[in-house]
């Protein structure tokens, strides 16, 4: 897949009120989940990207059931079909060992497509943003944000070869960081009334916030080897 970035789409992300990678991934795997959709229509049996999704033993667990959430029901039977023809011809084997071990290697070789796209995706992001933060001004409006999440913090540093900017993101997430404990502190404390009519917009994305900063978005990966 070619990627390409826009600059001020990253830049402009630096905004978005959550870790900027995160919110840019978030509707690009909803386009390309739209697009196998597309592709789950019956009139696409045949295509090259249906061959794709069989042949990469269809989508993982996650993105599989995101697939489903937003496609119909017609579209989800057509790929389901395709996919348990290769299961059913694992278990008509003759020996049950044989059988098992066709399954442990049927799932071994799961390769979502979907997966692989972001991955791709993913990493242009990174490489784009730190380039983009060779500049001060920019590192100002990254400053102004709310920072990564702690898993595309991890995958960030590893692709930086500038010690200063590497100080810079540490910098950066610890003073969030603080900032985030302090609006989920007063968030909790001011649970009831009339303190409850005090919170700020801050303050009331905290526990969200919270969440995606240790985490990432759903789906995100951490490569710690």
């Amino acid at each position: 897949m070619v990627v390409k970035m826009e600059k001020d789409k990253v830049v402009d992300a630096f905004l978005s009120g959550r870790c900027p990678i995160c919110s840019l991934l978030r509707q690009d795997e909803f386009d390309l989940l739209c697009h196998w959709v597309g592709v789950s229509d019956e009139k696409h049996r045949t295509s090259n990207d249906r061959d794709k999704l069989l042949k990469s033993r269809g989508f993982c667990n996650y993105h599989f059931w995101e697939f489903e959430r937003i496609s119909g029901s017609y579209g989800s039977a057509e790929v389901g079909m395709g996919l348990i023809e290769e299961i059913i011809d694992i278990l008509q084997g003759e020996e049950g060992g044989n059988r098992f071990l066709g399954l442990l290697e049927h799932y071994r070789n799961l390769d979502c497509p979907l997966c692989a796209d972001m991955a791709e995706i993913e990493a242009g992001y990174i490489k784009e943003l730190i380039s983009l933060l060779d500049s001060d001004e920019n590192r100002r409006k990254y400053a102004a944000g709310w920072g990564l999440c702690v898993p595309h913090l991890i995958k960030t540093i590893i692709g930086v070869k500038d010690d200063s900017l590497v100080s810079f993101l540490f910098e950066e997430e610890k003073e969030k960081m603080e900032q985030l404990e302090l609006n989920a502190r007063e968030y909790v404390h001011k649970r009831n009334a009339p303190l409850r009519w005090e919170q700020t917009d801050d303050e009331k994305n905290s526990w969200f916030r919270a969440i995606e900063k240790l985490v990432g978005r759903r789906g995100t990966k951490i490569l710690l080897e």
